[in-house]
């Protein structure tokens, strides 16, 4: 049996590393892989051109997702989201609005802003400021609603909640609502991802969380390959799944 489940994830783990590599190649002959639809990440660059036209802020949010934490790989999948939103509207003097609640993560999301703003050589709009820090924890009542006051105050249009929340993402939909602004959501916590799906205008589901790279940053194959090789994982599963209860009947 153990033998069995060697072999299994021997060749999940050749499938998942053919297929980046499939994804690589296929970006050195100017091929990029076709990727299917998700409705939150083409929510997103709509959400920055809105707000490039109506002159308001957006409002981005990775939540809890904290560095050095369980919820290490969450945070950096959220402030890969953030860079790549910043960075589409970095020509402007006015950053983006960002809460968070963990300390370090705060320091990093810092960083990654002026980083995107130094991609468009426009680094004296870079505001740390605007990076807003609330009492931390996972189910932060603070959070929620300090969030959503500060949003409300600094006008924002959108509010981009993606990575670690629980209940109290309510107060950011029941926000957008009251004030019509865009809010797409997602979270690894299966309480906040019930709210996002409920509330959110176009909320991401599961796995997506993680590839947001390959959707707004669609020049890197390599980001697009690992796209395609999750989805080739999942029907792998399943497949598998399907086969040994059908064997085992």
């Amino acid at each position: 049996m153990a033998n069995e489940n060697t072999y299994f994830w021997l060749i999940i783990t050749l499938a998942f590393v053919m297929t980046v590599l499939s994804g690589t190649i296929s970006n050195r002959r100017r091929r990029l892989p076709t990727l299917r639809p998700i409705p939150g990440y083409e929510a997103m660059p709509r959400a920055v051109d809105e707000s490039i036209e109506s002159d308001r802020r957006l409002h981005l949010s990775p939540g809890s997702a904290a560095v050095g934490q369980t919820s290490t790989i969450t945070a950096i999948a959220a402030t890969s989201i953030i860079y790549a939103l910043t960075e589409r509207q970095s020509f402007l003097n006015r950053s983006p609005l960002v809460t968070l609640t963990d300390p370090v993560t705060m320091a990093m999301t810092n960083d990654i802003l002026r980083k995107a703003y130094m991609a468009r050589e426009n680094l004296t709009a870079y505001r740390s400021r605007v990076v807003s820090w609330f009492p931390q924890g996972q189910n932060s009542v603070a959070f929620g609603a300090g969030a959503a006051i500060r949003a409300k105050s600094m006008d924002t249009s959108s509010h981009i909640m993606v990575g670690e929340f629980g209940p109290e993402l309510a107060f950011i939909g029941e926000s957008s609502m009251r004030f019509r602004q865009n809010f797409v959501a997602a979270s690894t916590n299966l309480e906040g991802q019930a709210i996002a799906y409920v509330q959110s205008d176009a909320p991401l589901i599961g796995e997506e969380i993680f590839v947001g790279s390959a959707y707004l940053e669609p020049q890197s194959a390599t980001f697009a390959g690992g796209v395609v090789a999750l989805d080739a994982l999942r029907w792998t599963i399943i497949i598998a799944i399907i086969i040994a209860a059908i064997v085992n009947a």
